[in-house]
């Protein structure tokens, strides 16, 4: 389905303010840190994201990989229908290009499955055909175009990254965005470069390890709880010690699950596909969608491994006192927009409220923890089987064709240039080993798929423990802190609360 309408956010949200003093910016920055580690799903993620901004009139400025270098800078799976993901290279000449190197890949797949990765037998690169792109990621140029950026103008400014992150386990502040040409900026770093706006900044980021970002919002960007003399929040597909979803080669949407796919749905009201979402995200009903709700939003109909934060969120767990952490947790949670997650998480996973809820989910932790051994027992078992049948008829093959061993050498690119290999597929699909490498690579495929399965699965009910942990702090907080703790809480949540365009003040 098209989306015709470009005006609102949400079926009846109201949000082309006219008659706002000013507009947020928003700064769009995505793609891997090199060609193989760009994949398709990155690039769509950012194409989507930048036209929900687009839609909502919000001026996007998007930095990508290498800017508008030429060269490739994104690699995707092939789908079965051949569609290359690149509607600005879908021309004529490109896709008999395609389809010739489709055939050839079809044909060399026995090879491919005994030899080396039949997955990456689908892998294709090609050029981005992300729009006006404004500039290149590499870590010197980005932090320059950034500063520019925010320095020049007193506009609020949202900062939205999509791409890959590296943990810093002793250090939150030094976890990472990876960017173009395998460099890198620290949360420490952008703090710095935020450092030169006086405007209020919010961010979503998406990548492993985003929540050590939350640090953007304090003082002191290694410790501390006191904010930032500059108003700013964010919200992150994760914690600063876990992996996130969002890195597929696939370029097939219908099975995106990560952060971004979920809260730009709720901002826009649309899904990827332009369908209307089946749920009101304007939860309390004022004509607008905020950032929190659509986190919120994501929170509750998200089934991935992500188990998302906000930077409230991020300061009610760094504020909690070491002795309230001792503190019995009373079984009637506290009456706040946590404990109501909680229970409706709980009622769609099928989780009894009145039959010691904490214990159905331990004991769902612990059949899903055994399941992800039970299935990497299996894994490990049938690649062992797998190498076995692969060199047996490795060595038979090498014997026939000795080129086979030196896939960099002139030898082999003899073989392979005479249309020899040709045969040799042909050869290696018609022993009898080989309908059983097959199906122990299907089954393998089948296996990582399940195991992705358990992970969500799992994830959900570290989710409910999290809303559970999150209710209880709440809680506390307003009972035992004092008002100027309060007091930053609440800017944060009045920070989080925004809509994507911060209205007439």
């Amino acid at each position: 389905m098209t989306r015709t309408t470009t005006v609102t956010l949400t079926a009846g949200a109201l949000l082309l303010l006219s008659s706002a003093v000013f507009a947020d910016k928003a700064i769009l920055i995505g793609g891997g840190y090199n060609i193989n580690a760009s994949q398709g799903q990155i690039e769509l993620n950012v194409k989507w994201v930048q036209s929900v901004l687009k839609n909502a009139n919000l001026p996007v400025t998007t930095f990508f990989t290498d800017g508008d270098e030429p060269t490739a800078d994104v690699h995707f799976l092939k789908p079965a229908n051949g569609d290359t993901g690149d509607d600005a290279n879908n021309d004529a000449n490109n896709e008999s290009k395609a389809t010739s190197l489709d055939q050839l890949a079809e044909q060399l797949q026995p090879v491919s499955r005994l030899f080396g990765d039949h997955i990456n037998n689908s892998i294709r690169y090609r050029n981005h055909s992300v729009e006006d792109v404004a500039g290149a990621t590499r870590a010197p140029e980005l932090s320059q175009s950034l500063a520019t950026a925010l320095s020049e103008s007193n506009e609020p400014a949202l900062i939205i990254y999509n791409g890959h992150g590296k943990q810093s386990p002793a250090n939150v502040d030094q976890v990472t965005m990876e960017l173009w040409d395998n460099t890198h900026l620290t949360a420490a770093q952008l703090h710095s470069v935020l450092d030169l706006s006086s405007s209020p900044t919010r961010f979503v980021f998406t990548q492993c390890y985003s929540g050590g970002f939350h640090r953007l919002a304090y003082k002191d960007p290694a410790n501390g709880l006191a904010l930032s003399d500059s108003m700013r929040c964010g919200f992150t597909a994760e914690s600063a010690y876990r992996l996130a979803e969002g890195c597929s080669a696939s370029i097939d949407s219908d099975d995106y699950r990560d952060y971004t796919t979920f809260f730009f749905a709720a901002l826009d009201g649309y899904d990827r596909h332009g369908e209307i979402l089946p749920v009101d995200t304007d939860s309390n009903a004022d004509g607008k969608v905020s950032m929190r709700e659509a986190h919120f939003y994501t929170l509750e109909e998200a089934h991935s491994t992500d188990l998302s934060r906000s930077t409230s969120e991020d300061y009610l767990i760094n504020w909690q006192p070491w002795f309230l952490k001792w503190v019995s947790l009373s079984p009637a949670i506290a009456d706040n927009e946590y404990a109501k997650l909680f229970r409706s998480l709980a009622a769609k996973h099928n989780i009894s409220l009145t039959e010691n809820p904490t214990k159905q989910i331990r004991d769902r932790i612990s059949t899903f923890e055994q399941t992800a051994l039970d299935l990497a027992a299996r894994r490990e078992d049938l690649q062992q089987e797998l190498l076995q049948l692969q060199g047996e008829l490795a060595d038979e093959a090498l014997q026939k064709w000795p080129a086979l061993a030196g896939p960099y050498t002139a030898a082999y690119q003899s073989l392979a240039a005479s249309g020899e290999m040709i045969n040799v597929a042909t050869w290696v699909a018609e022993q009898p080993a080989y309908p059983a490498i097959e199906n122990l690579q299907e089954e393998d495929n089948s296996l990582v798929d399940d195991y992705l399965a358990n992970e969500r699965n799992l994830t959900q009910m570290h989710k409910l423990l999290h809303m559970r942990k999150l209710s209880v702090l709440k809680s506390q907080l307003y009972t035992y802190a004092d008002q100027d703790v309060i007091r930053d809480y609440e800017r944060l949540l009045s920070c989080e609360e925004a809509p994507l365009i911060f209205a007439e003040q």
